[in-house]
């Protein structure tokens, strides 16, 4: 089975390293799942340019009940063993836990693979990501990085109004998250950074182990480089999942919402009842697609590889992302060191 597909009369074929949740799971196990579609599997397989031509999990009996929900042909063990085999994939996503990225991202730099898909953080160590990301770079290899709204159209169509101009300048932002500040304060970071650009740290106060023993949530404070400041508010799984970011900006105040499955837009008015006051009216809710963002990004990967088009989230946006966590980590060290 080659790669080497040039044309869309040939189908283009996908690996999937790692048989769980995000690989397939959350599709699997969806009571009424609609137009959503949360996974690798269930991207590459509503899309009519792809296949997925085989697995790789440890575990015997996840990786045949993959094999037989998603009627993937072969599956292996290990990655060495699927690549001794010979085949060759146009695309490979990477959805082992993330300690297993850096190796896995090695043995893919040299195999017959033309694209790597993979999941955030690209991998736990800064040194090792700006590693992988050079390397990368200078082959010629694509590497995309799964912060999914940067595919997702609501989100997509908010940049765009904010780049307009129509909401004015920011005055500042504020997210909240849970689950780590790389695992997945990460993502708000890489939001932030969709939305509005580049962003400094600046302090790391308060922090708590919500999730990942070696991954605190924490409080922090960014400057942003097109002005204003940003808030990271850490919140706590273990009381409820939570992500949204609040931009305040001259014109009015949006709100992602609902894991970025919403968008709350408030623009200012007058105050009926105080003359010479402006307030927020009550504004509006819209719906993301959220639900749309794998296989839009499984089509930007189509794209990419079909007629050389950007990727929306790669290597290089990914460890800006994490550039800034694991400065963030530092600064919550040092604090510590210094409360001591």
């Amino acid at each position: 089975m080659s790669s080497s597909a040039t044309s869309s009369s040939h189908p283009l074929t996908a690996l999937i390293v790692g048989c769980g949740q995000i690989a397939g799971g959350f599709d699997e196990r969806a009571e009424s799942p609609g137009d959503a579609v949360l996974t690798h599997a269930g991207a590459y397989s509503r899309h009519p340019e792809f296949m997925i031509a085989a697995c790789v999990e440890p575990d015997t009996a996840r990786r045949q009940a993959f094999m037989d929900y998603w009627g993937v042909p072969v599956g292996f063990s290990t990655l060495e063993g699927c690549l001794r085999t010979g085949m060759a994939f146009d695309v490979v996503s990477v959805c082992a836990p993330t300690p297993l990225h850096g190796s896995l991202l090695e043995k893919l730099l040299t195999a017959p693979v033309r694209a790597v898909f993979c999941e955030k953080p690209l991998t736990d160590d800064l040194e090792r990501s700006r590693y992988w990301v050079r390397e990368y770079e200078e082959s010629g290899k694509l590497l995309a990085v799964n912060y999914l709204r940067r595919w997702t159209p609501g989100i997509t169509a908010l940049r765009d109004e904010l780049a307009s101009g129509a909401w004015g300048g920011v005055i500042s932002a504020m997210g909240s998250y849970v689950k780590g500040l790389l695992n997945n304060g990460s993502h708000l970071v890489d939001l932030l950074h969709y939305l509005l650009g580049p962003s400094l740290p600046v302090a790391a106060l308060e922090s708590r182990h919500d999730f990942f023993p070696k991954d605190p949530t924490v409080d922090a404070v960014l400057r942003l480089e097109q002005g204003g400041l940003a808030y990271l508010v850490g919140g706590d799984a273990r009381a409820f999942t939570l992500f949204e970011l609040t931009l305040i900006m001259e014109k009015g105040r949006i709100v992602v919402e609902n894991s970025g499955r919403s968008i709350r837009r408030q623009r200012v008015g007058e105050d009926p009842q105080f003359a010479g006051y402006r307030i927020l009216e009550p504004g509006e809710i819209e719906e993301t697609g959220l639900g749309q963002a794998m296989p839009l990004a499984v089509e930007n990967l189509r794209a990419a590889l079909r007629e050389k088009a950007p990727l929306a989230s790669t290597g290089r946006t990914a460890l800006e992302a994490q550039e800034v966590c694991a400065h963030l980590l530092r600064l919550w060290e040092q604090s510590r060191s210094d409360a001591a």
